[in-house]
């Protein structure tokens, strides 16, 4: 994001007001910032002159056209191979500094082979979450051993990247945080802003669940940052623990929401939604005593505002199900609440109408 919008500019600067990409330039995410992305890997040059045959976008004073040899609308400049280009314009892109995101693998050798699959999965992804706002260079690999980099290497073979690798540790400078989900801080919109670096610690407990395994990592680095957790509404359940999910909530806040709620739930997976929800339900549900038994019901009027996480109707349908919360008329609440065998549970306050 940030890149695409210096290429934007440094086009306008060139007088480029037409620019023609390839076909087989495939973007998933904000496109000038795909290209930015391209343009620093070597992948691609900016070149003179070249055709296209239609319009796909527009941003600003710039139109992006597909190239075609045989097309009839002239550019400014296009996209081509390195070894394709007669004459190559180099746009001034100055990457950022900051933020510095920082993937430590101090605990490598205490993963299952499962596991380090799994973490080299997430490495590679975080790459891709960078991309999309920053680029690689923002992103650190620390303490990485000889195992990591050639399973690395395995998976990504055939793949460029920018990224900064060192076999040491972590150099820290000021306003850095590490995120643990047993920090004793919570990591807010103003903290987000204020950080210069994020350390993460390359662990994934897929087959093993050790608690205060980031304790330790920090302990090993010898950090003295704070150590924070990422919340939802006073929670960790539902938060995403993916390395580069925690990535993606971070720059989201930054760059696009403003709001770190907000983000949380946009990166939420199924699981994710299913969990808190399941959680959120449990909790607001009102307790019915029977005879020897008790019974969790929420009324109708309060699956909506319960419901915060933007879960679907089958994913509610799972919830519902496996908390094992019926659902029932308000009017029948009504008459539980008034024959004294109806009692709130310990979230119920929240999504009971002010009204």
């Amino acid at each position: 994001m940030i890149l695409g919008n210096q290429l934007l500019s440094a086009l306008r600067d060139l007088n480029i007001h037409r620019l023609c990409i390839p076909r087989r330039l495939r973007c998933n995410y904000y496109l000038p910032q795909c290209i930015a992305v391209n343009l620093l890997l070597g992948r691609y040059v900016l070149c003179l002159g070249g055709f296209g045959d239609r319009i796909i976008s527009r941003f600003d004073n710039l139109e992006v056209i597909m190239s075609s040899s045989m097309g009839s609308i002239p550019c400014d400049a296009y996209l081509a191979k390195p070894n394709n280009c007669l004459v190559s314009l180099v746009p001034f892109i100055d990457v950022p500094k900051k933020p510095r995101f920082i993937i430590d693998l101090s605990l490598w050798s205490s993963h299952t082979r499962s596991e380090k699959n799994e973490l080299i999965e997430q490495v590679l992804a975080s790459i891709g979450t960078i991309r999309r706002y920053l680029w690689d260079s923002n992103l650190e690999l620390t303490s990485v051993t000889e195992e990591f980099l050639e399973g690395f290497n395995k998976f990504a073979r055939g793949f460029k990247y920018g990224v900064i690798i060192k076999r040491d540790g972590p150099i820290i400078d000021d306003g850095a945080v590490m995120l643990d989900p047993e920090g004793d801080c919570v990591l807010n919109e103003e903290l987000i802003r204020n950080t210069h670096t994020f350390i993460i610690g390359g662990i994934v407990d897929k087959e093993r669940r050790v608690k205060g395994e980031t304790a330790r990592l920090y302990g090993l680095l010898g950090l003295n940052v704070p150590r924070c957790r990422i919340e939802l509404r006073g929670s960790i359940i539902g938060v995403p623990d993916r390395i580069n999910k925690v990535i993606e909530i971070i720059l989201m806040t930054l760059f696009e929401t403003g709001n770190i709620e907000e983000a949380i739930i946009k990166a939420m997976s199924k699981r994710d939604r299913v969990n808190r929800l399941f959680y959120e339900l449990q909790r607001a549900a009102y307790r019915l005593r029977g005879e020897g038994s008790t019974t969790l019901v929420v009324p109708k009027s309060m699956i909506g505002r319960i419901n915060w996480v933007n879960a679907s109707n089958k994913e509610l349908e799972l919830v519902l199900r496996k908390s094992r919360v019926s659902v029932i008329d308000d009017e029948e609440l009504s008459k539980y609440l008034s024959l004294g065998i109806a009692r709130p549970g310990p979230l119920t306050y929240r999504y009971v109408s002010k009204a």
